[in-house]
């Protein structure tokens, strides 16, 4: 085990998110925000509740602010919803979408040691406000699918 690290460097500053290949850039974000916990299995003994996490994830999720130039921007990260250059979604459809490599990176970063990385399934929420002062904005909804990588993956 090595030793607790030391280092300074701050986890914080410039921060894209790579979605099914394509890079959104920290200037088109706004707020992210995880819910991610360990699935926790607890048994009534004799002695009392004994309580122990599993290596099984707990409902995780992403929510990503997305400021969009157009509608059609989100459709880089859900394709299947793209038409042209129109962003559609609802319909009739009977499948899931396909899950896709996510990648969260600092940008100040010289490599992969605070990275996030999973595969997920990716949903859309339109639930902005039109009005005359806030930019278009959207939050992108990411749901995990198997494991989640915090930094380097061992090689």
């Amino acid at each position: 085990m090595p030793p607790v690290p030391t280092s300074t460097d701050p986890m914080g500053g410039k921060l894209s998110i790579d979605i099914n290949g394509v890079t959104i850039p920290a200037f088109m974000l706004g707020s992210i925000s995880a819910n991610v916990a360990q699935l926790l299995r607890t048994s009534e003994r004799l002695s009392g509740t004994t309580t122990t996490p599993s290596s099984q994830l707990d409902n995780p999720s992403y929510d990503v602010t997305f400021f969009p130039n157009k509608w059609s921007d989100v459709g880089y990260f859900m394709p299947d919803n793209l038409e042209g250059t129109a962003f559609v979604v609802g319909g009739e459809t009977c499948t899931l979408p396909d899950a896709t490599e996510v990648v969260f990176h600092y940008d100040c970063a010289d490599d992969e040691d605070r990275d996030i990385s999973f595969m997920a399934r990716v949903a859309f929420e339109d639930s902005s406000e039109r009005n005359a002062t806030d930019d278009l904005s959207v939050i992108i909804h990411l749901y995990p699918v198997g494991a989640i990588t915090y930094g380097t993956p061992a090689s």
